[in-house]
């Protein structure tokens, strides 16, 4: 297992913690490419965590702009029932061009959709969702009203390319 599926990424848009590489422990979200042996390894890990009684939310970040091919949506079918959710990222063609692509993740949660550059509009309703599923409430530092945090923030793990 490696990184570059987009974990740091995701753990940013989503105000989460990045656990690193998936090591078996228990994560509340794992990562992974929307590629046939990145979901392979996926699903590994969801039969792993699940056989600990541990349903992790799958984010799958998509390859391209095209979005997942019909045999990876099938395969992402097949991790369903092992997860609590599985949401698929978008590909956000504006990072590639960035220096530094993760200033730009920041405050998705937090900002209004219409005030989002265009390109970004979809990757944060996905954040959205993605944060909506793990179910636990954004940290106060980053609310605009200061109230308790209920649950501590999502973990995230991530799979190989």
């Amino acid at each position: 297992m490696a990184g570059g599926v987009g974990a740091t990424t995701v753990a940013r848009a989503i105000v989460g913690v990045d656990r690193g590489v998936f090591t078996g422990r228990p994560v509340d979200v794992l990562v992974c490419r929307a590629t046939g042996d990145s979901l392979v390894r996926a699903s590994r890990a969801t039969h792993v965590l699940a056989a600990a009684g541990h349903r992790p939310v799958v984010a799958v970040t998509a390859a391209d702009a095209s979005g997942p091919s019909r045999p990876v949506t099938a395969r992402l079918r097949l991790l369903e029932p092992h997860t609590s959710a599985v949401v698929v990222l978008p590909f956000v063609r504006r990072w590639r061009e960035l220096a530094v692509p993760l200033d730009d993740v920041r405050d998705l949660l937090t900002r209004p959709l219409i005030e989002l550059p265009r390109q970004l509009r979809r990757y944060a309703t996905a954040a959205r969702e993605l944060r909506a599923a793990v179910s636990a409430p954004l940290p106060a530092s980053t609310r605009r009203t200061a109230a308790p945090l209920a649950r501590p923030v999502p973990t995230i793990g991530r799979t190989a390319r």
